[in-house]
C-alpha cells in the first residue's frame, strides 16, 4: 500500500512538472513571438518614417489615475485619427520642450475645428482639474489606448536594473541546471538498480 502511494506521488508530480514545464515553454514562445513582430513592425514603421501600428508605453505620470495608474503599460493602437471622438485616450507626442519628447497619455475631451489650421484635440488628464492648455495636432498622435496592463512597468524598471538583469539571468538559469540534476540523479539511481540487479542474477 505505502509502494502505491509512493508510485502515485511521482505520478502526480511528474504531471505537474510536465504541465508547468509545457506552459512556461509556451509562454516563452508567445512573449518572443509578439517581441519579434513588435521589432519587426517598429523597424518597417521607422524606415517609412510612420509611427509603428501597435505599441507599450509605461505610464510614469499619475495624471490619468485612477483609470490609468503609475507603471501601468498601456496597448496604444496606430488609428484614423479622423475617427477619434470625444473620450478617446490617446497617446502623444507634446510639442512643448518641457517634456523632451516624452510621450504623453490623455483623454481626449474636445474635437476643435480652428480656422486656417484645422481639426485639434483638447486633452486632460482624468485626474487634473482642467485641460491641457497645449491643443494636439493629428499628426502627433501616436495612438488610442486600446487597454492597460496594471503594473508591469514594475517589471520592465526592474529588469532594466542591474539586480534585474541579474534575475532574469540566475532563474532560467537555475531552473536548467536543477533540471539537469534531477535527469543526472534519475540516472544514477537507474544505473545502480540495473547494476544490483545484475550482481543478484550471478
Amino acid at each position: 500500500m505505502e509502494e502505491d502511494k509512493v508510485i502515485k506521488r511521482k505520478r502526480i508530480f511528474r504531471m505537474v512538472y510536465r504541465v508547468i514545464s509545457y506552459t512556461f515553454i509556451v509562454l516563452l514562445m508567445l512573449v518572443a513571438s509578439f517581441c519579434i513582430l513588435y521589432v519587426t513592425a517598429g523597424k518597417i514603421a521607422e524606415k517609412k518614417g510612420e509611427n509603428p501600428p501597435f505599441g507599450l508605453y509605461t505610464i510614469i505620470s499619475p495624471s490619468m489615475t485612477p483609470n490609468i495608474n503609475v507603471y501601468d503599460v498601456v496597448f496604444i493602437k496606430k488609428i484614423d485619427t479622423s475617427k477619434l471622438k470625444v473620450n478617446d485616450v490617446i497617446t502623444f507626442y507634446s510639442t512643448n520642450s518641457y517634456f523632451g519628447g516624452t510621450p504623453i497619455t490623455h483623454r481626449i475631451v474636445e474635437i476643435l475645428n480652428v480656422p486656417d489650421v484645422g481639426v485639434m484635440y483638447r486633452v486632460k488628464g482624468d485626474a487634473n482639474e482642467v485641460a491641457d492648455e497645449e491643443k494636439v495636432y493629428p499628426n502627433n498622435v501616436i495612438g488610442k489606448v486600446m487597454f492597460k496592463i496594471p503594473q508591469l512597468g514594475k517589471v520592465q524598471f526592474f529588469l532594466a536594473s542591474k539586480k534585474g538583469w541579474l534575475f532574469a539571468i540566475l532563474i532560467p538559469a537555475s531552473v536548467i541546471l536543477i533540471y539537469d540534476i534531477v535527469k543526472l540523479v534519475k540516472l544514477i539511481i537507474l544505473r545502480n538498480k540495473l547494476m544490483h540487479f545484475g550482481s543478484n542474477s550471478l
